[in-house]
């Protein structure tokens, strides 16, 4: 392959006919100056125009010197003569700032020779080509400037023609070649340290371990799987770790709860995990806490009931975009190229795990973020694109397009609001799958808890955490409703944002514009679960969306058909969930006197619904459970049973708060919800404490 010519050395190349002709007049050789300088001009422009890639400032050039040569040879005027060296400024002046005006930076136009396309409407690459294409237009003003004043005071000839402008143009040559090297990575240093500290604060040092009791390194507000993740990986690298958890169990949504004489084992929200696959963010963890070998997990099987479309999803990508060229032939062509995009899109995700100690997060260093583009073209391409703009690029039936979204539920009752970047690892699915602890899913939150224990972590249930203690606008303790205390020199929050700093901190210590942030976040969607011990087995996939002609989309998880000790033999465990749009989740409160009664009929709905997929699933039924949105407040403290957390849109807080020692982890914090997305929560929140390397 042919190594291409650096974009500062075309940029000077577009100086060389202005130097020739600077040359040889400046020696009293003006003609042959402007016919060497118009001769290199119009080879340049041939040449570009070959290329098919016009630069501006050549076509200045080559229009400058033919006006020259057509004054002094046709019209036989000596004004380019007389004005020669203030006209050459004025004309690139001109050049410079109209690029500026119309948004176009001339040194841009060369620069992104050196880049593939997805860079060229990055901010920082335009900005670094507009501050070098400002200078260039300042030092063109200014020889104007100079030329005329060496017409004024001929004396001052040599400094002011000759002399000055040669200095400004050689300083402007060398920031051109120098800036772009420094200047980016400069940026993208202070880019890294913002996303990591984006109030500025480093977290403390831990020179000693605390012998107090009441004394810890760490103390982790909530034991969901963010906080479960976190104070595992602090645990193991030696802090003093203390988790307090309002529940009797720990693991969020994470968990299982037994019915009917203990026979029956339900899971409380997770059916499904994805981030297992070689290079999964949930498989890196386990790895690196040593109990990847004490968890079996078991991959599930996925059925789209979508109307009048069926489809059993294949466990391998090939087979199921064979499947959809069955259904959609007139998309046959596409499937291929998008999950091809797609998995090119997943595969760079997270494709730096191991630097990145099990987190798909930015690179830590600006010479990374630089190449990025370069060795992250597809994930680069799409990261700030929406999956439906993608989904738009690729395929035009509406029916397929909406197929294609079935796994968004797993983020958002919105679709056209993620990114692909939040889209790609739901694709996981599809390309690695998604497992299923035997046992249930809180085996996976189980193991987590007892690691934390046997690394001497201590982890405190049923205690209800009244006050984050703050002071000098830092974070240094809790206070239980009890009244009791402990002292830490890092807080980790896994509890909702709105609770963080509504309840805990006090809106008093946050910066106004924070504060304005953390008012503006509002729930996500809940839930309606129905949970059905059956005495037979029904006829569906173990993970099935079902969406009928009429009603309520259902998501039906038979995890027992996987995983049969979790109900006697014969028999098996059947969650039916439908996801309520928060206006309608605000309603379900149980201090109303019609609650019970609701939730019974509500129950008994969604099992009719189910029943037009399931006949006679009622006659099944051994036992049955429900748990409504206050249902999900009650055990996990999500404003209006959320059960994506709190957000903007999709967008979630960043990890660092501006309470000093203070983080957030779980669905409220970057990168958002779901067991793979609150697991990297924790892990980058853990490596931002203390990182591996430095233990």
């Amino acid at each position: 392959m042919t190594k291409r010519v650096a974009s500062t050395v075309w940029i000077f190349v577009a100086f060389v006919p202005w130097i020739a002709y600077w040359s040889l007049s400046g020696s009293g050789l003006v003609e042959p100056g402007v016919i060497v300088a118009l001769i290199g001009a119009l080879a340049l422009n041939i040449y570009r125009l070959r290329t098919g890639n016009p630069k501006l400032m050549d076509a200045v050039t080559l229009a400058f010197f033919g006006l020259h040569f057509v004054f002094i040879h046709i019209l036989y005027s000596d004004l380019f003569i007389i004005y020669a060296g203030a006209l050459v400024y004025v004309a690139l002046a001109v050049m410079a700032w109209g690029s500026l005006i119309v948004h176009s930076p001339f040194t841009y136009q060369y620069a992104r020779d050196d880049w593939p396309r997805e860079y060229w409407q990055n901010p920082l690459f335009r900005r670094t080509n507009k501050i070098i294409t400002l200078l260039w237009a300042v030092i063109f003003t200014i020889g104007i400037v100079l030329n005329l004043a060496a017409l004024a005071w001929p004396v001052h000839k040599i400094l002011l023609k000759i002399a000055l402008p040669n200095a400004l143009l050689a300083f402007g040559i060398a920031f051109s070649i120098f800036f772009p090297r420094w200047f980016p990575r400069r940026m993208l240093a202070q880019e890294i340290a913002h996303w990591e500290r984006p109030f500025g604060w480093h977290p403390p040092a831990f020179p000693t371990k605390p012998t107090a009791p009441d004394e810890f390194d760490v103390i982790v507000i909530g034991a969901g799987m963010g906080g479960l993740t976190a104070a595992a990986l602090l645990a193991q690298r030696g802090l003093k770790t203390l988790v307090v958890e309002q529940a009797h169990y720990v693991g969020g949504f994470c968990a299982n709860f037994r019915r009917h004489h203990r026979k029956y084992v339900f899971d409380i929200g997770v059916h499904d995990i994805s981030g297992l696959g070689p290079r999964g963010p949930v498989r890196h963890l386990l790895c690196q806490l040593g109990i990847g070998s004490c968890l079996e997990f078991v991959r599930m099987s996925q059925e789209y009931i979508l109307s009048d479309l069926h489809l059993r999803v294949p466990h391998n990508a090939d087979a199921f975009v064979a499947e959809l060229a069955v259904l959609y032939p007139d998309e046959r062509e596409q499937f291929g190229k998008f999950f091809t995009e797609m998995h090119h899109v997943y595969q760079e995700l997270y494709a730096d795990i191991e630097k990145t100690s099990g987190a798909p997060r930015p690179p830590t260093d600006p010479d990374a973020m630089l190449r990025y583009p370069i060795t992250h073209p597809h994930l680069f391409r799409w990261m700030e694109r929406t999956y439906l703009e993608m989904l738009d690029a690729y395929f035009s039936n509406g029916s397929l397009k909406e197929l294609l979204c079935t796994l968004a539920s797993y983020l958002t009752d919105k679709p056209e609001t993620l990114i692909v970047m939040q889209m790609a690892p739901i694709f996981g699915y599809y390309f690695d799958g998604g497992f299923y602890p035997k046992g249930g899913s809180g085996q996976l939150s189980q193991a987590l808890a007892e690691t934390i224990q046997a690394h001497g972590g201590s982890i405190l249930l049923r205690k209800k955490v009244s006050k984050i203690l703050v002071e000098d606008n830092t974070a240094y303790g809790i206070q239980l409703t009890e009244e009791s205390t402990f002292r830490g020199r890092v807080i980790l929050s896994n509890v909702d944002a709105h609770t963080t700093f509504y309840k805990l901190v006090g809106l008093k210590h946050l910066l106004p514009k924070y504060a304005k942030l953390v008012q503006d976040l509002r729930p996500t969607i809940s839930v309606f679960a129905v949970y059905l011990a059956l005495d037979y087995d029904p006829p569906i996939a173990p993970i099935t969306i079902y969406r009928p002609a009429e009603g309520r989309e259902l998501g039906l998880a038979v995890p027992s058909k996987v995983d049969p000790s979790l109900a006697p033999p014969g028999h098996h465990v059947l969650t039916v969930v439908t996801l309520l749009p928060q206006p309608e989740a605000a309603t379900w409160n149980p201090s109303d006197p019609n609650y019970k009664v609701r939730k019974e009929t509500f129950a008994n709905e969604i099992i009719r619904q189910a029943e037009t997929l399931l006949p006679s699933l009622r006659d099944h039924i051994i036992t049955r459970d429900a748990a409504t949105p206050a249902t999900v407040t009650r055990y996990t403290g999500h404003p209006s049973g959320a059960i994506y957390g709190l957000a903007l849109g999709n967008e979630r807080l960043p990890l660092q708060t501006p309470v000093r020692h203070l983080y957030l982890v779980g669905a409220s914090a970057w990168p958002g919800s779901g067991v793979e997305a609150v697991v990297i929560s924790g892990i980058v929140a853990a490596n931002m404490i203390c990182d591996e390397n430095q233990r």
